[in-house]
């Protein structure tokens, strides 16, 4: 299979792809280990995806596990977002399969180890030495890592032109589209960024280098240990 077998109509184009990407990891970094299982679309707030061991009966498969994508992050978070959740959410499926998985949402050190293994470093907040456990947990890309191999290979291939963006008609209208698709994408990023509402409350995160502090955007202060000024 490859990504110009995809239908032509909306839906296949847009489940093709995911099970594409599925099956293209299973194969670089799970050797075919990772059982089948329905991937679906969920609207639950702020979170990538989820996998759910069991959620599906058939009556000549029996179960099948569920895998859980969120399409109203795909266009605020870089394509690459995509194929870590996916590998994510895959660990997940490996852990039910051949592993100890704790309870239910939580990512134990298990589940950490088999996602450095794979070149993905789980990180509670997404950055540099974030806690690898948890039970709302982010990661990214190990530097020379698996994951990162696999993954150049699967954007040269140009799948994602298959992919679905939900979005708003008129944000959509400013986006010049006889341009390369991610250059598209990437424009369509920025418009949306720029016409998201502002939070006025919103608090921003100030750093000195030895200790971080929260505060309203736009503060001047500096610290009274190191000496140095907080920036945002």
């Amino acid at each position: 299979m490859n990504a110009s077998s995809f239908a032509e109509n909306p839906s296949s184009k847009f489940y093709g792809l995911f099970q594409f990407i599925f099956d293209y990891y299973n194969r670089a970094l799970f050797q075919g280990q990772i059982k089948d299982c329905l991937i679906v679309i969920t609207r639950r707030k702020n979170v990538m995806g989820h996998y759910s061991y069991r959620r599906w009966y058939h009556m000549e498969e029996r179960e099948t596990d569920e895998l859980a994508l969120n399409p109203s992050m795909f266009v605020r978070f870089p394509l690459i977002e995509i194929c870590q959740t996916m590998v994510h959410e895959m660990c997940h499926g490996w852990q039910y399969h051949y592993g100890t998985p704790s309870r239910p949402g939580y990512h134990n050190s298990e589940w950490a180890q088999k996602m450095q293994s794979l070149g993905l470093m789980p990180s509670h907040n997404g950055e540099v030495g974030g806690k690898t456990t948890g039970q709302r947990m982010n990661d990214y890309p190990i530097k020379e890592g698996r994951f990162l191999a696999a993954t150049e290979k699967l954007m040269n291939d140009r799948i994602f032109a298959g992919l679905y963006l939900e979005v708003n008609p008129e944000i959509l209208s400013q986006i010049t589209q006889d341009r390369p698709l991610y250059e598209q994408v990437k424009d369509l990023v920025l418009v949306q960024e720029e016409a998201r509402p502002r939070n006025k409350k919103q608090k921003v995160k100030y750093s000195c280098g030895c200790s971080n502090v929260w505060g309203k955007p736009g503060l001047s202060m500096s610290c009274n240990h190191c000496g140095k000024l907080f920036t945002a």
